[in-house]
């Protein structure tokens, strides 16, 4: 137990902004009006559960209109949409809450629901790329090329697809996409974090990819971020005897997300962050200096260069 308190300590440390949030603080609350996402659709695949609940909890209390949860698993869906139909009576928002059960690897179904959303008219302004798949710990090659391949059908080819179908839907309206990305892609060397390699490796693709999209595409059409969302407590820990202690509010990643599906983050498109640095920090100082000036920076890139010189 010791080992792995002190495994979770090194994988809260950052430096990157002085202060550093595991608890919803006021710049990111989705009760904030200036983060309002009033009159919006937030579609987030894997929105029953974990990670994608919390942002979806947050994007209701921020009084969106529809909230859309996709999930393989109806009665998971069933049991966050009622929890989150509760939320926005006790948050009084109204919000519509949308469950659709879809595996985002079979294509027929994925063209199936997109196809739905024109048929009813309904346009997604924010896409949360949340969906994600690992499997147990072994070195890559004792994985094998399929089960490999397979992480990479969910962790990108997935949310290509339906960045491309998103992207397509228009409304005249600027759209943005939160890629939740993971700290795995910049602690490949971490002793825990080794032990998943095709999950960092479809990860660090995933990043990539929308860095890609975010270079391509106009920031008045659409704004990319990626985020680290923290260590949300789960059952999966809980069965290993972990406590919520050692974890990071769902509310922090929750509020970031909201936070990041607004103007006030457009000097982030296609950049790379934690939700727990603080937000205000990342506005300015030093550190929104080099923002501005580092084209690299906070982006997937070789260590140690800096285009084809030495940093």
């Amino acid at each position: 137990m010791e080992n792995i308190q002190e495994m979770f300590a090194q994988l809260h440390e950052t430096n990157v902004t002085k202060t550093t949030h595991r608890q919803l603080y006021p710049a990111i609350s989705p009760k904030r009006p200036e983060l309002s996402q009033a009159g919006k659709v937030i579609l987030i695949p894997g929105g029953g559960t974990g990670v994608g609940y919390g942002i979806a909890r947050s994007f209701v209390q921020a009084s969106a209109d529809t909230v859309i949860l996709l999930g393989r698993r109806v009665n998971i869906l069933e049991e966050a949409a009622a929890k989150l139909e509760e939320e926005a009576k006790k948050s009084n928002t109204n919000t519509k809450i949308i469950k659709q059960a879809c595996d985002m690897t079979n294509p027929d179904e994925t063209r199936a629901f997109w196809d739905s959303l024109t048929a009813k008219g309904i346009t997604v302004d924010v896409l949360v790329a949340n969906v994600a798949k690992f499997s147990e710990p072994k070195p890559i090659l004792e994985l094998g090329s399929d089960e490999v391949w397979s992480q990479f059908e969910v962790n990108v080819k997935s949310h290509l697809y339906f960045t491309e179908q998103f992207y397509s839907q228009s409304n005249g309206k600027k759209k943005y996409l939160i890629n939740v990305s993971s700290q795995v892609i910049h602690m490949t060397a971490h002793a825990g974090v080794a032990q998943r390699p095709a999950y960092t490796l479809s990860k660090m693709a995933a990043t990539l990819l929308f860095q890609v999209i975010a270079q391509n595409t106009p920031i008045t059409e659409l704004q990319v971020i990626s985020f680290h969302p923290g260590l949300i407590f789960n059952d999966a820990w809980k069965s290993m005897g972990l406590t919520p202690d050692l974890f990071d509010s769902d509310e922090v990643c929750g509020g970031f997300a909201v936070w990041a599906a607004t103007e006030q983050a457009k000097f982030l498109h296609g950049r790379f962050v934690w939700s727990s640095w603080d937000v205000d920090e990342l506005a300015m100082g030093e550190i929104r200096k080099r923002i501005d000036e580092d084209p690299y920076f906070l982006k997937s890139s070789i260590v140690g260069l800096n285009g084809a010189l030495l940093t």
